[in-house]
């Protein structure tokens, strides 16, 4: 069977007729960024450390607004003597994750166009 390839000036054709459909302008998508953090509330017992509840973040800086916080028990027992400390932990990883969330929304308000959305 004999090959076909494509004459250079047939794909520069059919470059000349995409940019033409879409106006002579081509660019690039605007970039996102996306940050996954991790952490957790760990407790020393026995000399050991035990990570007792863990919490992860998850934010687009094309919608910040979707924010995913999420949070979990490792070992009920310890987490129910530490529940305190545990909150404390929890509300501080909040706070970071509500920081990392408006220096996003800043971003994207602005009007400065260079970079990527959110970057810190």
């Amino acid at each position: 069977m004999k090959e076909i390839r494509a004459r250079p000036y047939f794909c520069y054709f059919i470059q000349k007729l995409i940019l033409h459909q879409l106006g002579g302008k081509v660019m690039l998508k605007p970039m996102e960024r996306t940050v996954t953090i991790a952490s957790g509330s760990v407790i020393k017992t026995n000399g050991e450390e035990m990570e007792v509840a863990g919490f992860n973040l998850s934010i687009n800086s094309g919608d910040p607004l979707g924010m995913g916080v999420t949070a979990w028990v490792n070992n009920r027992e310890m987490y129910n003597k530490n529940i305190a400390q545990c909150r404390v932990d929890e509300d501080e990883f909040r706070a970071y994750a509500r920081q990392i969330q408006d220096e996003m929304l800043a971003a994207l308000a602005s009007d400065d166009t260079e970079g990527v959305p959110g970057e810190v």
